[in-house]
């Protein structure tokens, strides 16, 4: 699922290979996103409940570097039973329980919850969970953080919009820096960016935060998709 990474213009005669560095989640506010198409999904029952019933679900996922939060809103009808989700969560390869129903919005934040990654220069480690392969690579010969987002297959067959990408928002030393540009994209986009300066020893946090359609269970709705990463760069 790791895509490679476009050819850096700050290395000289190597490619610029992206290495995944996932990191606390960072949940976002819900975005309105492009309208619909029809596409397949797995089909689900529905519990008893009111078609006012928050139909809002959410799942995070853990790896050795992180978390990433996938979360999606039903356009009405009654809730997803425990079963639904379960099922809906093979689909996307979530384990079992992962989904759960959630209301209210979720506070944007840019504090890491876990251990500062280390980002050696020109190293390039790779996670990846069930969301998809967040990527990063210490550039220490040009002074910048080469990064990468590829959604998993999975996720894109329940996705049938364009997906709108805020761009990354990154932190160095924890002084905010310039964001980098956003983007409205095919679903298999590979998401890349620069961040710089960077320096060796910097503290460096950046997330994204990604909105589209989906349909879930032949139901439409909207999700979105938070990624974030904390490292500290090394020679």
């Amino acid at each position: 699922m790791v895509d490679e990474v476009r050819r850096s213009k700050g290395v000289r005669g190597r490619p610029a290979v992206v290495a995944a560095v996932a990191a606390a989640v960072l949940a976002a506010p819900a975005a309105q996103a492009a309208p619909a198409s029809p596409a397949a999904g797995v089909a689900v029952r529905t519990a008893h409940a009111t078609a006012s019933a928050p139909q809002t679900y959410a799942a995070t996922t853990t790896t050795a570097g992180g978390r990433t939060t996938l979360r999606f809103a039903l356009d009405g009808g009654a809730k997803l039973s425990r079963a639904d989700l379960d099922r809906v969560g093979s689909q996307l390869g979530l384990g079992k329980g992962s989904l759960r129903a959630v209301s209210g919005s979720v506070t944007q934040r840019a504090a890491a919850e876990r251990r500062s990654a280390v980002l050696r220069c020109d190293k390039n480690p790779t996670w990846s969970d069930a969301n998809g392969t967040l990527a990063a690579r210490f550039n220490c010969h040009y002074s910048n953080i080469n990064w990468g987002f590829k959604i998993s297959a999975r996720l894109q067959s329940v996705i049938t919009s364009n997906v709108n990408e805020s761009g990354v928002s990154w932190w160095r030393n924890g002084k905010r820096m310039p964001k980098n540009a956003g983007h409205v994209v095919g679903r298999s986009y590979h998401f890349h960016g620069t961040l710089k300066p960077v320096k060796h020893g910097d503290h460096v946090q950046f997330q994204d935060y990604m909105t589209f359609r989906v349909r879930i269970g032949g139901r439409p709705g909207t999700g979105s998709l938070v990624w974030a990463a904390d490292v500290t760069a090394k020679k």
